[in-house]
């Protein structure tokens, strides 16, 4: 009898891998600069990871293209709105409508109303907006931080597998 149900998929290991050393580097190194919990680097780091550097690429660009998109409707909507769970719904909305608008815009699009919840979110335990803002631009740098530490992992894996294939 065989189990098929339980055969990892191609490349489970290198995700696992890549997962871990990026998580690994993430929390202690952005811990080294006094960011106590980059939880929201590590999440990026698991959107963006990919073994192939096309879709690591296009991931890349999603995450990027979404969290600019969504940090600058936040923080529009910090300023004008302020803090609130209608400010947030209100910002919600304009992040799908500019998403819906843009042409050629990432396939990914949630992530844009994703990314104006989690930076509302941040400035809602804050002290006045230029705390607000502060932690909404500390969020979108731990994005930026998982996103660009899992895009370098794609690099240094395509070249091992470059040196593996020249020594066949």
């Amino acid at each position: 009898m065989e189990f098929n149900f339980i055969t990892p998929r191609k490349n489970a290991l290198v995700y696992i891998i890549k997962i871990l050393s990026g998580s690994l580097i993430l929390w202690y190194g952005l811990r080294a600069l006094g960011l106590q919990e980059p939880y929201w680097a590590m999440i990026s780091l698991i959107i963006v990871t990919e073994p192939d550097m096309t879709v690591a690429k296009a991931n890349f660009k999603a995450r990027l293209v979404n969290t600019i998109s969504g940090c600058f409707i936040a923080c529009f909507s910090l300023l004008l709105f302020g803090t609130s769970f209608f400010a947030m719904l209100i910002a919600m909305t304009l992040a799908v409508v500019v998403a819906m608008l843009w042409q050629n815009y990432p396939s990914n699009w949630r992530l844009g109303p994703v990314t104006v919840v989690i930076l509302m979110s941040a400035a809602f335990s804050g002290a006045g907006v230029n705390e607000e803002l502060h932690l909404a631009f500390l969020r979108v740098a731990e994005v930026m931080a998982g996103s660009i530490v899992a895009l370098l992992q794609t690099v240094i894996y395509m070249q091992i597998q470059k040196w593996q294939q020249n020594d066949s």
